[in-house]
C-alpha cells in the first residue's frame, strides 16, 4: 500500500489513461474553491472533486450527469492508510455526509479497499431516491480505477 488513495494531484482526469472505468479531478482548494499550491490533503482542509459523472461514464454523461462536490477533510491517517471528508457545500440541516476510504490488508495478506458513505438531512431521501443506484455504481468504479492505478504503480516498481 504506497498512498495511492492520499493522492489528490496525480489521481486527476488528466494523469489517469483513458482506459481506467473511473477518472475525476481532486483539487485541494481554499474555503472559497481556490486552487491552492500546495495540493497536499491534510485534516480540515476542502477538496473540489469534479466531474463526477454519475452513472460512471468515459463519454459525456447524460442531463444531470455531471457534477461536483466540494469537500471538507475531516479525517487523515496517512501511517493507517484512511481518509475522510463531510460535504462543505450544503448547510448541515438539508444535507449531511461522511465518506470514509480505508486501506488495509486482509488476512490472506491482499489490499482491501473500503469506501462508506452516510447521509443525514432533509434532503437525504432524496439523494436516496435519486441518486443511490448511481453513487454505488460510482463507488464501485472509483473502487476499480483505484485498483488498476495501485496495480500499475506497483508494476513500475
Amino acid at each position: 500500500m504506497n498512498g495511492t488513495h492520499l493522492c489528490m494531484a496525480s489521481y486527476s482526469v488528466e494523469y489517469l489513461p483513458k482506459s481506467d472505468s473511473y477518472r475525476r479531478g481532486q483539487t485541494i482548494v481554499d474555503k472559497s474553491g481556490t486552487s491552492l499550491a500546495d495540493q497536499t490533503p491534510k485534516e480540515g482542509s476542502y477538496a473540489s472533486i469534479s466531474p463526477v459523472h454519475l452513472p460512471p461514464t468515459m463519454g459525456e454523461p447524460g442531463w444531470f450527469g455531471k457534477s461536483s462536490a466540494f469537500v471538507r477533510i475531516t479525517a487523515l491517517d496517512r501511517e493507517n492508510y484512511r481518509i475522510a471528508w463531510n460535504v462543505a457545500s450544503f448547510p448541515g440541516f438539508l444535507l449531511r455526509s461522511e465518506r470514509w476510504q480505508v486501506l488495509s490488508i486482509d488476512p490472506s495478506g491482499k489490499t482491501k479497499y473500503e469506501s462508506k458513505e452516510a447521509f443525514g438531512g432533509v434532503i437525504a431521501w432524496l439523494v436516496y431516491f435519486f441518486v443511490y443506484s448511481n453513487l454505488v455504481l460510482g463507488f464501485n468504479a472509483q473502487a476499480e480505477g483505484l485498483k488498476n492505478r495501485a496495480e500499475r504503480l506497483h508494476k513500475a516498481t
